[in-house]
């Protein structure tokens, strides 16, 4: 696309359409096309942190910058007991459901205090033993792996720092944590709201 065009599909994007665009979607964008978001954002009056999550998205990241966006994050209330005490962490919740010729497996990253990130593991582990194992070949392929990947993950659930699913996390919501940085309330929407 050449820049009018860039700049007419903006124009023609709703606000939340474009704000989502800017927060989540914006890594990649051609150097060029930064002075028509400026723009943009002027025009429609919106928050100037928006393009702070453009440039975000752009920028490499050393481990240690990472950790300070992640701690943002670990600050949080619990999204599922919605305790404080602890700080939170990632896992990747797995699990296998089959039904004698289909079978269906499921991984979900979740952002909490490790005492629930270990109950929700733990639920992946029974539910995966219980209702894994009745596909063929499937069920019997699956079932010991996503338990395997299960306590594992489960490991990483009490480190003192942030483990790296929640830097993995971290990472791909950079813009948003941009964005939203002094709105803990957005910040926990998105952990609430994260689909993989």
């Amino acid at each position: 696309m050449d820049l009018e065009d860039i700049r007419k599909h903006y124009e023609k994007m709703s606000d939340n359409r474009f704000i989502k665009l800017l927060t989540t979607n914006a890594h990649g964008l051609r150097p060029e096309v930064y002075e028509i978001i400026k723009k943009e954002i002027k025009k429609r009056k919106l928050s100037p942190d928006l393009f702070e999550a453009v440039l975000a998205q752009n920028k490499e990241y050393s481990l240690e910058e990472i950790e300070v966006y992640a701690e943002l994050i670990r600050k949080l209330p619990c999204p599922i007991c919605k305790r404080k005490e602890l700080k939170l962490n990632g896992t990747i919740c797995y699990t296998v459901t089959s039904f004698i010729l289909f079978s269906s497996s499921r991984k979900e990253v979740i952002i909490a205090c490790p005492d629930c990130l270990n109950k929700e593991n733990k639920k992946g582990i029974i539910s995966t033993a219980l209702f894994g194992w009745w596909a063929i070949p499937w069920g019997f392929l699956k079932t010991p792996l996503y338990i395997y990947r299960n306590f594992k993950a489960k490991k990483e659930n009490d480190l003192r720092n942030s483990n790296n699913t929640l830097k993995d996390f971290t990472l791909e919501h950079i813009g948003e944590i941009e964005t939203y940085k002094q709105d803990k309330k957005m910040l926990s929407y998105i952990i609430e709201n994260y689909e993989l």
